[in-house]
């Protein structure tokens, strides 16, 4: 008779380490802190505590450096879970580590501008120069080395981050001059972003503390020159460029000295259209962003006055009535996309004006910031800003003196791009794996923790004060009939100055080149993205289609984000779209079959491809595939995945067979890299600055 097979899967739960009892009375002490900003002190919907998991995995993170057994224990012990309810959460997270790291996390972007600009070569050097693979630490334990997905920061590629803080276009020395300050003990200042401290210090940012050294929220300026490149275009180019002028709305302050600031958004009118909305009928200001025909901006287009009046707006006044409920989804995390982040760095005010009166319209008393947690320098700001809003009387009770009273959370995710989905995004935030659910019901019926809620994109919710300070009017005379308005472009990758672009719906791709100074030098346009990864891409025959949802959709494609990555002659398409597809078998939550399998197998085949192994069947069984995809998935994510594979191959068939032909990739990775924007020193010794 066989023996039975026992396979240990972890320490037995009389041997699993506990925290000491200092470290736990403070830690616990740091959870009440956490736990309380879920709660309302009254009436609560069922479930609402366990929003504060993730913030707790940032906490414990924080003490340990990695999700201990003790961690997890400790989570689950504070909010009356299992130890495996808590592990399959945090499993599910990039940003969670069940293996102690260096004193440093070093990231590097290895999507697919990053990697076709030179990211590729920045990681290459990093595991040579330290002596190690992706995901393993030094021996010294001062760097953990991590190849990492788009970081929202295209317009800045080659982008590498240390301990989340960004370190813009980067080359290979560059980046190894960085490390080697690390490891020397010296002080290392980011691009953009405080000078650095530790990983674990990160983590506690992560968990909502704010970050309290002198000089943190300054460091790293209003913005990058990608930041203010179309800021700077709208005041130089005049009348020498054709077509519609830019518009900065939005951006129209970025350069401001301390743009970030309330002082300085107050000189700008800022809560002006809060004082007037104040003044008016919630449904008014519904009716008034509808009569401005306000679209979603986070890639759908969805009209956001209409979102707002599905929700129920005459409560039963008999104590029965769910609470409503406002959560901006501030997880810009789709590759190509980049808009969301530089507004929330340079003037986090204009978001939290812009939720106030939305939580006002919708009839909220709780909203929440669901912010990516890869991009500290913003979390910290935003953090600073809703500080601010509070002490002014712009949030907490009675508002400027109306009777409204709203709390603002804001909520740092932990790594997951499918929770930019919108249902996804409210599994997370009630502490859960963010996985999208069945809809029917909607979020405007049965959104967070089953109450009626409003899901809506950053420069969404950002658009609204001049929308009710301006009116509708002001707002429809920019843009087209169907779609009005300011928009911010995201131009990146191989354009002479890439940035953000803000300018009417309606602009062409040949116009906003213009006021980007062209493809660059020597080059010509090959093929571009019109609204990031997901969006099926375009060609240089496509430069002038009117960039609004109904003309881009003509031409085959979808305005999404309005992120147009640009890639030139020099750039392989099959590198392009499999390091695409690789990012979306990586995201995949694994809830449907469709998107689990098919994006599996889609890399399979272009790894082939690329390799050189590939046959003319491979072709047929790419577009196969993405024929289970499209449509059949549970959610848009099977969607991205199978676009730019059919679209690619639409156009670019031919580059496809040359793989086949040659025996893999005929084009030179190096060529398509671009030479650094910026000084590469920014290591300086210690006390000094960068």
């Amino acid at each position: 008779m066989t023996e039975p097979v026992f396979l240990e899967l972890g320490p037995r739960p009389h041997e699993r380490p506990s925290y000491p009892p200092d470290v736990q009375s403070r830690l616990a002490a740091d959870a009440d802190e956490i736990v309380a900003r879920y709660r309302t002190g009254g009436g609560d919907p069922p479930g609402t505590e366990r929003s504060a998991l993730l913030p707790l995995l940032h906490l414990v993170q924080a003490e340990d450096g990695y999700v201990s057994p003790a961690g997890i224990d400790f989570c689950a012990a504070r909010l009356g879970l299992t130890a495996a309810e808590v592990t399959a959460v945090a499993t599910f997270y990039t940003m969670y580590r069940r293996r102690p790291a260096g004193t440093h996390h070093v990231g590097v972007c290895t999507n697919s501008l990053c990697a076709v600009m030179g990211g590729d070569a920045v990681h290459a050097a990093l595991r040579e120069h330290l002596g190690i693979e992706d995901g393993e630490t030094t021996a010294d334990g001062t760097v953990t080395l991590e190849s990492i997905e788009c970081n929202a920061a295209c317009d800045f590629a080659p982008v590498m981050t240390v301990d989340w803080e960004f370190f813009d276009n980067r080359t290979p020395s560059s980046a190894v001059e960085v490390v080697d300050a690390l490891r020397a003990g010296r002080t290392v200042t980011p691009t953009r972003g405080a000078p650095l401290s530790s990983f674990r210090d990160t983590a506690r940012i992560l968990a909502g503390f704010p970050d309290r050294r002198p000089g943190a929220l300054e460091a790293g300026g209003g913005g990058g020159s990608a930041t203010l490149a179309g800021l700077r275009a709208s005041r130089e180019d005049g009348s020498t460029v054709a077509g519609p002028p830019l518009t900065p709305v939005l951006s129209r302050y970025w350069d401001d000295d301390r743009s970030w600031t309330l002082d300085t958004y107050r000189r700008r009118d800022g809560y002006a259209a809060l004082r007037k909305a104040l003044h008016m009928n919630p449904d008014e200001v519904i009716q008034t962003v509808k009569d401005a025909g306000l679209r979603g901006r986070g890639g759908a287009g969805f009209p956001t006055g209409m979102k707002w009046s599905y929700i129920p707006q005459d409560p039963a006044t008999d104590g029965t009535a769910k609470p409503h409920f406002l959560v901006v989804n501030a997880d810009e995390s789709e590759p190509g996309t980049c808009k969301d982040i530089p507004l929330m760095f340079a003037t986090p005010h204009a978001l939290v004006e812009g939720a106030i009166i939305a939580a006002f319209a919708i009839r909220a008393s709780r909203a929440f910031v669901y912010v990516r947690g890869e991009v500290v320098p913003v979390l910290r700001r935003l953090q600073a800003a809703v500080a601010e809003a509070y002490d002014a009387g712009y949030l907490g009770r009675d508002i400027l003196g109306s009777g409204f009273d709203l709390d603002l959370v804001v909520h740092a995710g932990a790594g997951a791009y499918i929770c930019g989905e919108e249902t996804a995004l409210l599994d997370s935030l009630e502490g859960r794996r963010g996985q999208p659910r069945l809809r029917p019901p909607f979020p405007a019926v049965a959104g967070l923790y089953a109450c009626p809620t409003v899901v809506n994109n950053v420069e969404s919710i950002a658009s609204v004060p001049p929308v009710i300070l301006h009116g509708p009017e002001w707002f429809c005379s920019m843009g087209s009939e169907a779609s009005p308005g300011f928009t911010l472009y995201s131009l990146s990758g191989h354009v002479a100055r890439p940035g953000q672009y803000e300018a009417p719906l309606g602009i062409t791709l040949r116009q906003l080149l213009e006021h980007a100074g062209g493809v660059r030098d020597g080059h010509r346009l090959k093929f571009w993205t019109p609204g990031g990864s997901s969006t099926p891409i375009l060609t240089d025959e496509h430069l002038d289609v009117p960039l609004d949802y109904e003309n881009v959709a003509a031409a085959g494609s979808m305005l999404g984000t309005k992120a147009l990555q640009i890639f030139d002659e020099t750039t392989c398409v099959v590198r392009v779209v499999s390091r695409w597809t690789r990012f979306y078998a990586h995201e995949s939550c694994g809830k449907c079959t469709p998107c689990r399998e098919g994006t599996y197998w889609l890399v399979q085949i272009l790894d082939r491809l690329e390799r050189g192994d590939g046959t003319e069947a491979d072709l047929g069984k790419l577009l196969d595939i993405s024929d289970t995809l499209l449509g059949k998935s549970f959610c848009a994510l099977g969607d991205g995945a199978a676009s730019p594979i059919v679209s690619s191959l639409k156009y670019f068939r031919d580059e496809y067979v040359a793989h086949l032909d040659r025996g893999g990739c005929p084009f030179d990775p190096e060529e398509s890299a671009l030479a650094p924007r910026v000084a590469e020193v920014t290591a300086r010794p210690e006390g000094g600055t960068a």
